[in-house]
């Protein structure tokens, strides 16, 4: 906000002087406003804003007092002038600590007027109006009112020449984007879309959902991977999306140190989150271990359906989200209506308030039992290190049941109260340990738990973590086993991987990895997603060839 405007020149008799300032009294004592405090010492500031010829027509800032004083001089040389000059500047006076980038072309813009209207007519050099008074004070302070107010101003000065000036906005540049980031739309972009789009960007758009990583969407648009990351850092850069991570059941999140300060203490964050995440209200097809698996990634189904792109999962269909911006209409539903119902029992019966215990704080009658506010906190405070999205969710499978996972833990990442736990291996250099028998390892494993130390080589133990593993949960109702398959963003080809009675089915195709190309990325700096996404394989393909690594990887979680 500009606190002041002011006029200056210089006068071969008194040097630099104070011609016109708005408000009055803000930079010298006027004896029209003798109640006004002074904003700064103009005597102090008098080089800067009046300096030597050689420092004219460039953008000076000063600061005193906790004000910043921007301006642009002018030094106009002619003979009609005394000492043959004339010097002048246009100032503005803003708060110190304030953004003053968007300010810098509106000096730069008056001063270039001014400079032309005194060539043309002496519009500067022939106003002797007093303090207060003339057109360039009512220039001087329309242009404040109006930027102030209006943050734009069109002030006619005469019949051929008018001022215009627009304040816009200046936003930091947008983080440079990677392969392996998924952007999310926080507008509704088909308000704005139309045909004068960007071609590339209009192709892309379609794709964005939330779970497509970059690489995938460069795929599925069929437009080059550089265009793409350009168009995607063009909509960060207005604010239209953010940038995730790539959602895996094998993945770790744990709450960040803004826990209790928002989820945790704000009933308004915990309804917009039960709205955002009901599946009631989902516009898409819910994730979760239990989301069938889509007819055309069946085994034996690429020769009847053609070759996919690598990638497309459940939610990567035509269905995907218009747009994500945390509130839907749902004015027709009761505030009580929000949250996500429980799920049924094991045996398969609904749950009801009349089978909660007595000390449960709900009334028997009044419906099924539903995931309150509370019940999401302690969902959210029940992610932890060294646990994963999967494990989470075998847990509470009763109370994530109506619950879009991916959303879920979505909405925990943007809000900034849980964070993503990233994989990386760093190869040691030390040759892999001796092979142990696997029944020595069975017992290793049931005995003492998952290491956070993975050995490779042939018939090694690969035990880095829990999390390793990408076989989705199997649930287990009324004694029947149902498979489930996991989509990867990131998959070469239709790879789907299940456990349960019905088997594991995947991709047998021979390694083409070669140790040297692993090898770049064993440092302990490339994580589990970026290597997946260039080297176009799922993280259980990358783990079972980090088993065979010559050597000793470890896998680090931070």
């Amino acid at each position: 906000m500009i606190k002041a405007i002011f006029y200056s020149k210089f006068d071969t008799q008194e040097g630099p002087k104070v011609v016109h300032q708005v408000p009055d009294g803000a930079i010298v004592p006027s004896s029209t406003a003798p109640g006004q405090p002074l904003f700064l010492t103009f005597s102090d500031i008098s080089f800067f804003v009046i300096p030597r010829q050689e420092l004219c027509g460039n953008l000076l800032q000063v600061c005193t007092n906790g004000y910043r004083i921007l301006g642009y001089p002018i030094c106009m040389k002619s003979d009609r002038y005394a000492r043959n000059e004339f010097i002048f500047n246009f100032c503005i006076v803003l708060a110190e600590e304030d953004d003053f980038s968007q300010y810098k072309s509106v000096v730069q813009k008056l001063a270039d007027l001014m400079h032309a209207l005194e060539e043309q007519s002496g519009f500067l050099s022939r106003d002797f109006s007093k303090t207060g008074e003339g057109k360039v004070y009512s220039l001087c302070e329309m242009l404040m009112e109006d930027l102030n107010n209006y943050c734009e101003c069109m002030i006619p000065i005469d019949e051929l020449n008018t001022l215009n000036i627009k304040l816009f906005p200046i936003y930091p540049s947008p983080p440079s984007v990677k392969a392996w980031q998924v952007p999310l739309f926080t507008v509704r972009y088909q308000a704005f879309m139309d045909e004068n789009w960007d071609l590339s960007l209009q192709r892309i758009v379609p794709h964005i959902n939330g779970v497509n990583s970059i690489r995938i969407i460069s795929i599925l648009a069929d437009t080059d991977f550089s265009l793409t990351c350009r168009a995607i850092r063009h909509l960060l850069y207005y604010g239209c999306l953010f940038l995730l991570d790539i959602f895996s059941f094998s993945a770790i999140y744990a709450p960040t140190a803004q826990f209790n300060l928002t989820i945790g203490s704000d009933e308004a964050m915990q309804l917009e989150c039960a709205r955002y995440v009901n599946t009631r209200f989902a516009p898409h097809q819910p994730v979760g271990p239990r989301t069938p698996v889509p007819p055309q990634l069946m085994p034996g189904a690429s020769s009847a359906h053609g070759a996919s792109s690598p990638g497309v999962g459940p939610l990567a269909s035509s269905s995907h989200e218009p747009a994500t911006s945390f509130a839907h209409d749902e004015s027709r539903f009761d505030a009580e209506e929000i949250w996500p119902l429980l799920g049924d029992r094991d045996d398969g019966s609904a749950a009801t308030v009349t089978d909660a215990p007595e000390d449960d704080g709900v009334l028997a009658g009044q419906g099924p039992r539903v995931v309150d506010g509370v019940g999401i906190v302690e969902l959210y405070a029940a992610l932890r290190q060294g646990q994963s999205v999967k494990q989470w969710y075998s847990q509470h499978s009763r109370q994530l049941a109506n619950i879009d996972i991916r959303r879920f833990i979505t909405f925990g990442v943007i809000k900034g109260f849980i964070y993503r736990v990233h994989k990386y291996a760093c190869a040691t250099g030390q040759p892999a340990p001796t092979t142990r028998s696997s029944s020595s390892m069975m017992h290793l494993n049931s005995s003492t738990g998952p290491s956070s130390r993975a050995t490779t080589g042939y018939n090694t133990p690969y035990a880095a973590s829990s999390v390793g593993e990408d076989a989705p949960i199997s649930t287990h109702r009324g004694g029947s086993g149902e498979r489930v398959g996991v989509l990867h963003g990131e998959h070469r080809g239709n790879t789907v991987s299940g456990s349960g009675p019905s088997g594991v089915f995947e991709d047998d195709e021979e390694d083409d990895i070669d140790d040297r190309t692993l090898s770049k990325y064993l440092d302990g700096t490339h994580s589990f997603d970026q290597i997946c996404t260039e080297l176009e394989i799922s993280e259980r393909e990358l783990t079972k060839r980090l088993k065979r690594y010559p050597g000793e990887v470890l896998i680090i979680h931070r």
